[in-house]
């Protein structure tokens, strides 16, 4: 059976560049416009590598690497995106995913393909339970997932319609954060350490 691979970008012609490239090392190339959609695939054809942009509508690809580890934690994943950072990096290192190959070194991207396959399948050290998203988490995914489609939008009604909604989705964000803040017991032990102490003096005039 030939090895399987899922390229998921919004951008068709970076698709296309991609499969060329790849089909030229006679691997079988699936392709997905999106993350949603590329979460759909890696469960229908279990491939053996799935290729995530970062920047997607719909899904970016670091939700969609956290859905399909999910539900495929043997798949490697490599995320391959023009917007690379250590910070991106990190995240990408949080959600299991293998490399982060930036467009800008796109010659590399072969040889980090070959490496990912010549490794084998992930390792699951232990049984994979069933993932318990925190409400935090599905805030950050949701602003996250309103900026690529801020990104990928042009028609200037539908970027208001998503400038509103991501409003009000980071000032949600910022109050559950600043709700967080307020319980936190370092910062009330230092709110009471910050209290003035006892007028001492007042309280020997009032005993005298």
């Amino acid at each position: 059976m030939p090895i399987q691979i899922l390229i998921a970008d919004d951008n068709a012609s970076v698709r296309t560049a991609m499969r060329r490239v790849l089909e030229g090392e006679d691997w079988q190339i699936i392709e997905a416009p999106n993350g949603r959609e590329a979460v759909a695939k890696a469960e229908e054809f279990r491939p053996n590598l799935v290729i995530l942009d970062l920047v997607m509508p719909g899904m970016d690809g670091f939700t969609a690497s956290r859905e399909i580890s999910r539900l495929l934690p043997q798949v490697p994943i490599l995320i391959h995106t023009l917007y690379w950072s250590q910070g991106v990096e990190l995240e990408a290192a949080k959600l299991g995913v293998q490399r982060v190959v930036p467009k800008s070194e796109s010659s590399i991207l072969i040889s980090a393909v070959q490496d990912i396959l010549s490794s084998g399948p992930r390792e699951v050290p232990a049984p994979v339970l069933p993932v318990v998203v925190s409400p935090m988490r599905r805030r950050e995914d949701k602003i996250r997932e309103l900026c690529s489609q801020l990104f990928a939008v042009q028609d200037d009604v539908e970027q208001s319609l998503i400038l509103d909604q991501l409003r009000k989705a980071l000032h949600q964000h910022i109050e559950q954060l600043r709700s967080s803040f307020s319980t936190y017991p370092l910062l009330l032990e230092r709110r009471g350490r910050s209290d003035p102490p006892p007028d001492c003096n007042g309280t020997d005039q009032a005993m005298r």
